[in-house]
């Protein structure tokens, strides 16, 4: 195996974003490219989990994103993560696994996303986000609310053909603006509140429905719409889902907006005590102990209704030799079986200077962790 490389097929996502300062020629058109028809659709035929979509393959080739090749704009690696696979769970609750096939935007192309990612005007009346009110002070000037489209599609499977059965869009929303007030001059900051990131995110969401339901070969397939906030660039947790809604049957405008309580949080960086934090701080003395060359211990907890829903632990340090790896990553899995809150999905990873030396992960409701060793 190849040393420190996880191979982990999730899904492939791209999207498209915005930065407080886009470039480009604006194209002012409401024109949105659709997928060709294709020759050959075939599918993945292994499922890493449940929690895992199989995957279109057109002519014997995975299909990109139509935004492929756009500039990546959330602020953090955190943030896009969490947006990828926070989308694509979000999904699960419309468009379960067994049933459809996941497949890479194909109906929200480069121009058409720019276009939508700029500011209004005169000269792109298309655009989300307001138009330049001229100020540059933090608390005067209009921010930049959505930052990122997010596309997915999800097909299904008739009478040996694929059809779209279902789109989930994502919108990343700015919870702090970052901008410049002259460029390449130093870095100011909008912040917006949870209440108005909501109704801007609502309105945008609106529209992209209506426009999209105005595309050919969607028509009356259900749209799902995520709310997403990214959390602040210098943070170690990537952004939550913060509200969803659906649109059916052909309908312009999303359903009923549902509200998701949903939070990330760092240990032990977190600022409030909790058992959870409590067993972190316990597991993180005991393998500190063991293995004093530690960089640090650090463990990403994912909430839902103020309820753990998962961890992921990062432990970070510098092997002298293959014994020594071996023998603290069994010491490492006893440890979390010992202390880490029951129950819940638990990753573990622990690092060096040279990548990744283990890995070890167990499922919802089991104790026992599968472990492995790079070699």
């Amino acid at each position: 195996m190849n040393r420190k490389i996880i191979a982990t097929l999730a899904a492939t996502i791209f999207l498209l974003s915005a930065c407080s300062d886009p470039t480009g020629e604006d194209t002012g058109t409401k024109t949105i490219v659709t997928s060709e028809k294709a020759d050959t659709t075939t599918t993945t035929n292994n499922q890493l989990s449940d929690d895992y979509y199989k995957t279109m393959i057109t002519n014997g080739n995975y299909q990109v994103s139509k935004t492929r090749g756009s500039t990546l704009g959330l602020n953090s690696n955190f943030n896009l993560k969490a947006f990828e696979t926070g989308l694509m769970s979000l999904s699960q609750l419309h468009f379960n696994t067994e049933d459809y096939y996941f497949q890479e935007g194909q109906y929200i192309d480069s121009t058409t996303a720019n276009t939508w990612l700029r500011r209004a005007s005169k000269e792109n009346p298309d655009g989300l986000n307001p138009e330049d009110n001229g100020k540059i002070e933090p608390n005067e000037r209009n921010p930049y609310y959505l930052n990122s489209i997010l596309e997915q599609d999800y097909m299904i499977k008739k009478d040996d053909k694929f059809t779209l059965g279902g789109i989930s869009i994502g919108l990343s929303m700015n919870a702090i603006d970052y901008y410049q007030k002259v460029a390449f001059g130093a870095d100011y900051e909008t912040k917006i509140s949870r209440d108005e990131l909501l109704k801007q995110g609502k309105e945008m969401a609106n529209k992209i429905v209506q426009r999209l339901r105005e595309t050919q070969g969607i028509g009356d397939i259900p749209i799902t719409v995520g709310i997403f906030e990214q959390s602040p660039k210098d943070s170690l947790a990537g952004g939550s889902f913060i509200a969803e809604a659906i649109s059916e049957k052909g309908d312009t405008k999303v359903g009923e907006w549902k509200e998701l309580n949903q939070e990330k949080v760092i240990f032990p960086l977190v600022d409030k005590t909790s058992n959870e934090l409590t067993s972190f701080e316990n597991f993180k003395s005991e393998v500190e102990y063991f293995f004093p060359n530690l960089s640090g211990v650090t463990a990403e907890a994912s909430y839902t209704n103020d309820q753990l829903m998962k961890m992921k632990v990062t432990i970070t340090t510098q092997f002298y030799g293959e014994s020594e790896m071996i023998g603290f990553t069994q010491y490492v899995t006893e440890k979390a079986v010992t202390f880490l809150p029951p129950a819940i999905p638990i990753e573990i990873t622990i690092e060096s200077i040279n990548g990744t030396e283990a890995f070890m992960a167990r499922k919802a409701g089991e104790t026992a962790f599968i472990t492995h060793v790079f070699d």
